[in-house]
């Protein structure tokens, strides 16, 4: 197996681990499901990191993709704070009640 091979098997294996983890204790909180599999796939990453330069850039891209969602998580729970509005609830409802309109899903 190479370095790729072991570190998609321990990441995958540790996120299920916690996805398993929070199914059973009915934790169904985005913003903490996905600040734990941030820190989660930062920390593995940041043990990964010697990998060869074309690894490094991909894995960057990766942090940086979900740093931009914890970024949208926070600004949503700040608005949340201020205001009293959760945008990701507006479009969560939104989505449903479209999805709850198309014939055959």
């Amino acid at each position: 197996m190479r370095i790729y091979d072991n570190y998609i098997i321990i990441l995958t294996g540790l996120l299920l681990a916690t996805a398993v983890i929070f199914a059973v204790m009915e934790e169904t909180r985005l913003d903490l499901c996905f600040s734990v599999f941030l820190i989660e796939t930062l920390v593995l990453n940041e043990l990964c990191i010697y990998l060869n330069p074309k690894a490094k850039k991909g894995l960057n891209t990766v942090n940086y993709v979900l740093f931009a969602g914890f970024a949208l998580i926070t600004v949503d729970k700040i608005v949340e704070i201020i205001w009293g509005l959760s945008a990701l609830e507006i479009i969560w409802s939104i989505v449903r009640i479209k999805a709850a309109g198309v014939p055959g899903l």
